[in-house]
């Protein structure tokens, strides 16, 4: 049993312990459970106000390790910590990361990741970009993250479950003991089954209001690139970007209508320098650049499926068998693909728009692909 995981469980929903008070203990004690032992001197010292020690000694008697991963489990609710080695990388590098984030799916981070986000008061016309945006880069093997808010964020989580194989990630504002908005029941569902729903709040935290500037940043720590699609004057919406902007993220804004109020949000956000989206493929060629960007270099002649991980993390195993096929052959044509990787057209066709996109393949006529690495400093696997 995760003695520490409990515990940051189970401080996670005390008031006044926020991501960096936890933090900070799991910094100075490695075992968590000794300050059930402290008295209120060394408590101090570890760095908690006398108020935080008053509700920890208020309400520590009502710790139970068992009662609370068992409950986990019976709710079919999986539980990362900061430490675990399948915390994503991407949340471990913002300013304030979740010591603990609850999940329920698939987990999906080594995915490229675009945030579609927007208003709840959508127009019909932000809805219609934010839903053909997210199915088309979700059919290119892109994962689509946004909040499971009405409006942009819930039609941008349908665009993409259109895809065939289309990935979205549902960051929450609340615990899973709540569904919020209610409507969202069905559409959370398919959203657990293709792809994946996480949260930084134990399951019994009700929505709040102060809770989704915290969910925001999640939202923008996860994505590779943020896509605002509809933005009014004060929307919340731009708490995201300026969580974004911090994280030291891209923005992209979809213009709009100089007397539209839902676009004065994005309007602004392009005078003030943020990219104009006009285009599916301003997307596609910012995240061949970044992906390119954030490679690392590897000069050796790569065969072990675990070296071949360790240099591509973002690569699922089927994904690592397709690179291999180039291995002895720098030009496959794409029957010979479809044919030695036994996968479906549709599968093989997510992948290789992957490769594209990473820049480590490129088509060529006459339905062929050559490997290409990054501009030629990795050697053919």
């Amino acid at each position: 049993m995760d003695i520490n995981a409990a515990v940051i469980i189970f401080l996670n929903q005390l008031s006044g312990f926020g991501p960096r008070t936890i933090i900070n203990l799991t910094n100075k004690l490695e075992n968590l459970e000794k300050l059930w032992s402290l008295n209120k001197r060394y408590l101090k010292e570890l760095g908690l106000t006398d108020s935080k020690i008053k509700h920890f000694n208020r309400k520590k008697k009502k710790f139970d390790a068992v009662k609370i991963l068992k409950n986990l489990k019976k709710e079919n609710i999986n539980y990362l910590t900061l430490t675990d080695k399948d915390y994503p990388d991407r949340l471990k590098e913002i300013y304030d990361p979740p010591p603990v984030i609850f999940y329920r799916g698939c987990l999906n981070f080594q995915l490229p990741a675009v945030a579609v986000i927007g208003s709840r008061n959508s127009t019909i016309y932000g809805r219609k970009v934010a839903a053909k945006t997210a199915e088309t880069l979700a059919d290119k093997g892109i994962n689509i993250i946004s909040g499971l808010a009405r409006g942009i964020d819930s039609t941008a989580h349908q665009g993409a479950l259109k895809a065939d194989y289309g990935i979205t990630t549902a960051v929450l504002g609340n615990g899973f003991n709540y569904l919020y908005p209610s409507q969202n029941k069905l559409l959370s569902k398919k959203i657990i089954k293709r792809g994946l729903m996480l949260t930084e709040f134990n399951p019994n935290i009700a929505p709040r209001a102060k809770n989704f500037p915290r969910r925001n940043r999640i939202i923008s720590g996860l994505a590779d690139l943020i896509l605002v699609v509809e933005a009014g004057e004060k929307s919340g919406t731009l708490i995201t970007v300026d969580y974004a902007l911090d994280q030291g993220k891209d923005i992209m804004a979809v213009p709009g209508n100089i007397d539209r109020p839902a676009s004065i949000g994005c309007n602004r956000l392009i005078k003030k320098g943020a990219a104009i989206f006009t285009d599916i493929n301003d997307i596609i060629d910012y995240l061949s650049r970044y992906l390119q960007k954030n490679k690392c270099h590897h000069n050796e002649f790569i065969d072990d499926n675990k070296q071949i991980a360790s240099v591509y993390p973002e690569l699922n195993r089927e994904e690592i068998t397709v690179l291999k096929l180039f291995q002895h052959e720098i030009e496959i044509y794409y029957d010979d693909l479809l044919k030695l990787s036994n996968l479906t057209t549709e599968k093989l066709d997510q992948i290789l728009v992957k490769l594209e996109l990473m820049n480590l393949i490129i088509r060529l006529k006459g339905k062929k692909y050559q490997f290409k690495g990054l501009q030629n400093l990795l050697k053919p696997i």
